[in-house]
């Protein structure tokens, strides 16, 4: 299987975002926002099989997948293929003022991304408990 798996997750969710804001769904600056508000900030700390797993409720993942699954499934049947065509490229092209240069923009990122980082590496109270107990071992 071709590409590291980092690399095929981010072009799983770049293709449909691609997808949405071609659709007119959303705009670029939109799409950013609803990722960094909801599943970046929950993956960031969960990925997203423990997410589903706590979306399951008591019943974890075996409940998600049951309960919820289905619905997740039709959904991935609607998820679009867009291709990067002329007209493609030139929305994309057009939407793309993130209001400062890629130099700016960079830094910023890179704050923002240690400073998630450390607060990530925290040890949470629960996950020292647990790994004194053993259980997270």
């Amino acid at each position: 299987m071709p590409g590291f798996v980092a690399n095929r997750l981010q072009a799983a969710l770049f293709r449909e975002a691609v997808n949405l804001v071609v659709q007119g769904v959303v705009t670029e600056s939109e799409l950013d926002s609803i990722v960094t508000s909801s599943i970046g900030l929950r993956w960031a700390v969960a990925g997203p099989f423990r997410s589903f797993h706590l979306g399951g409720g008591p019943g974890g993942l075996p409940h998600f997948l049951e309960h919820l699954g289905p619905g997740l499934e039709s959904l991935w049947r609607d998820l679009g293929t867009p291709v990067l065509d002329e007209p493609t490229v030139q929305l994309l092209s057009g939407q793309a003022d993130f209001g400062a240069s890629v130099e700016e923009l960079d830094a910023a990122r890179d704050e923002a991304q240690i400073k998630v980082m450390q607060a990530a590496s925290a040890p949470s109270t629960l996950a020292s408990n647990l790994h004194e107990s053993g259980r997270l071992d």
